[in-house]
């Protein structure tokens, strides 16, 4: 049985029947879209092609933290490389431009995360600055946190009525947030939950690179001057560079401590074998653990269990670190003093070079339960503006003071090697 389509009659249906079947319909819908196209393309050069669009498009806002995305620098490893290689490095410029993530390819297990940190997705949520977070809290408990005006802790007394803490430079009152609320602890600085003003990506002959400027102003009115923080990152196969600049922008003169918080994933898990070289001798006595603050004294330690200068490496066990390494000795094949930490069940091992003099000590912290071991590089001390130091003489905790338009530098390169495969990095940089 044939069916065929109800005919309405209509002069309409007629016409368009007659036209379709007649040849022109082909060429009359190709002659319409090109004069769509053509009118577009007038609009787009008169800058109104803005005008034709749908007014309902939403914008999409940035998902990372701090309202800034995550920046992801990486590299293509190289054909038939037998030792590892950095493959990444991703940063927050939302939150001081933590280095949230560094990943690396080691032989036989593929891609590692070298730094012990949730996924990038999990971030915002993390790093709200609600809770835990306040006053950027929370950043120095992942990745790598960079610390600006000063590393580690500082202890104050509660300004009356306003809810954080102050101390005392120079004659100069100095406010500062505390870790917590009630506490007598400062962050780590002043950077960690400050957005960038400006960032930008280069290429290298064998990476990339990001760089990140703050405009940190008086830091919101918290310190003396006014100052600018620039934070470099270089991403090659066997080295990583970071370089941080505070320059003083204001009128007035300010003192200024900067280094950097990471927390080093030890890949196998096997925490009680990893090993540990740190090129010290001497420790700064703690007088009271639960703060920071020290005795302002220097203590040997010699053939005790806090000694890691063995250049071989020496076994973390089971003890705990949270301890200030000074008086760093010098290196012959090094720009600068050699931390390591070495992981022998992944044949995997990490360096951690100071290459500016201003970088006075390690602090490690390495708890026995935790598979990982912080190795931080700064220019102060903790509690740099406390009376264990002297108030004649601040430079003793390595403060520095930046007058008027002098800017200073901190430079630490972290380089990746095989403790048993035929490469080792070279140090003639």
């Amino acid at each position: 049985m044939k069916f065929e389509m109800p005919n309405s009659g209509s002069s309409r249906s007629s016409w368009f029947g007659r036209w379709s079947t007649s040849g022109w319909m082909t060429p009359s819908l190709i002659a319409t879209v090109c004069l769509i196209l053509a009118l577009g393309s007038y609009e787009h050069s008169q800058g109104n092609l803005h005008r034709l669009r749908a007014t309902s498009t939403n914008h999409v806002q940035p998902q990372g933290p701090g309202g800034q995305d995550p920046i992801r620098i990486s590299r293509s490893l190289r054909e038939n490389g037998d030792g590892p290689e950095f493959i990444s490095a991703t940063l927050l410029p939302g939150r001081g431009f933590n280095l949230w993530q560094l990943t690396a390819s080691l032989p036989g297990r593929g891609e590692v995360s070298l730094l012990v940190s949730p996924p990038v997705s999990q971030a915002a949520q993390i790093l709200s600055g609600l809770d835990n977070d306040d006053n950027g809290s929370a950043s120095t408990n992942y990745g790598g946190a960079f610390l600006a005006p000063w590393a580690a802790q500082l202890t104050g007394f509660p300004a009356p009525g306003s809810g954080v803490l102050q101390t005392v430079w120079e004659g100069q009152r100095l406010t500062f947030p505390a870790s917590i609320p009630g506490s007598p602890v400062s962050t780590e600085g002043l950077l960690l939950a400050r957005g960038a003003d400006a960032v930008k990506t280069s290429s290298l002959p064998d990476g990339q690179s990001a760089e990140a400027t703050f405009s940190a102003s008086s830091f919101s009115g918290n310190w003396p001057s006014n100052t600018d923080v620039t934070i470099l990152v270089e991403l090659s196969g066997h080295s990583l560079d970071l370089t941080m600049t505070a320059h003083n922008t204001g009128n007035t003169s300010e003192p200024m401590g900067l280094g950097w918080h990471p927390y080093f994933a030890i890949p196998s898990g096997d925490r009680a074998h990893a090993m540990l070289v740190i090129p010290s001798l001497n420790l700064v006595e703690a007088a009271d653990r639960s703060t920071g603050v020290s005795s302002g004294r220097m203590t040997p330690i010699q053939g005790t269990s806090y000694d890691f200068l063995h250049a071989s490496g020496t076994p973390l066990g089971h003890i705990s670190l949270d301890e200030t390494y000074v008086n760093l000795h010098g290196s012959l094949i090094s720009d600068g003093p050699i931390a390591e930490l070495r992981d022998p069940a992944a044949d995997y091992g990490l360096r951690v070079i100071p290459l500016t003099p201003n970088i006075t000590n390690l602090r490690v912290i390495a708890p026995e339960d935790k598979p990982w071991v912080s190795i931080g590089p700064n220019t102060n001390l903790s509690n740099p503006f406390g009376s264990e130091w002297g108030h004649t003489d601040m430079s003793k905790s390595g403060i520095a003071i930046l007058k008027p338009g002098e800017s200073m530098q901190w430079k630490v390169r972290v380089e990746i090697f095989s403790l048993t495969g035929p490469w080792r990095p070279s140090h003639n940089h």
